[in-house]
């Protein structure tokens, strides 16, 4: 079987289970729940590079703490 061929079995298995969990309401919503769970290399590539850059920050001393920043998105959205 061609490597297409395979990915598309591949795909229609996880919408039919994805459909029978009545874990998605549209075809876009699971499109993105497949490219979440398969990312392609150079989606893989950009979250290795994100989580580097991150690390380097917190090394670097270039962070707010978490509760600084939702406490601000709270009073800010009124949530």
């Amino acid at each position: 079987m061609s490597i297409v061929h395979d990915e598309l079995a591949g795909f229609q298995q996880f919408a039919d289970e994805k459909l029978r969990g009545g874990e998605v309401e549209s075809l876009d919503e699971l499109f993105d729940l497949w490219r979440l769970a398969h990312p392609t290399p150079d989606d893989e590539a950009d979250v290795h590079a994100a989580i580097r850059q991150g690390l380097e920050d917190l090394k670097g001393g270039r962070y707010r703490p978490a509760d600084e920043v939702t406490a601000e998105l709270r009073a800010k959205y009124g949530i």
